[in-house]
């Protein structure tokens, strides 16, 4: 079996242990509150992710089921992609998501998320 098989579930913890390492660092630091100009950032980060994404794994998966004459998607939007990915994980620290147990699992689990998406779409750019 080929470590390419073992990418996405290797990107999920990567997205995990990110999300969870930026709570913590955001913490250790000062605790100012979140600027009001951060309120609507996650929307936008969110969205943008999830649209790349999707139409990355779409191409992608349009590729491997129909090989013939295809192109797979420019490699700046798999590059933009995983800027957006980072970004969406980091997020929560950068809005000041208190740091407790509860929102520990939640930001592990989202950025488990993130990270296996995006690993999928990477892998079906590259087939």
């Amino acid at each position: 079996m080929s470590w390419m098989h073992y990418w996405p579930a290797l990107a999920a913890l990567c997205g995990a242990l990110l999300a969870v390492i930026a709570l913590g660092v955001r913490h250790a630091g000062d605790e100012a509150g979140t600027h009001p100009s951060l309120s609507p950032v996650g929307t936008g980060l969110l969205s943008s992710f999830v649209l790349l994404t999707g139409f990355l794994v779409a191409a992608g998966w349009a590729i491997e089921s129909h090989a013939a004459n295809y192109r797979p998607a420019p490699s700046g939007l798999y590059y933009a992609d995983t800027a957006a990915a980072a970004l969406v994980v980091i997020y929560p620290a950068l809005a000041s998501l208190p740091l407790n147990w509860r929102h520990v699992m939640a930001v592990a689990g989202f950025g488990a998320l993130v990270g296996y998406l995006l690993a999928v779409a990477w892998q079906l750019k590259t087939g």
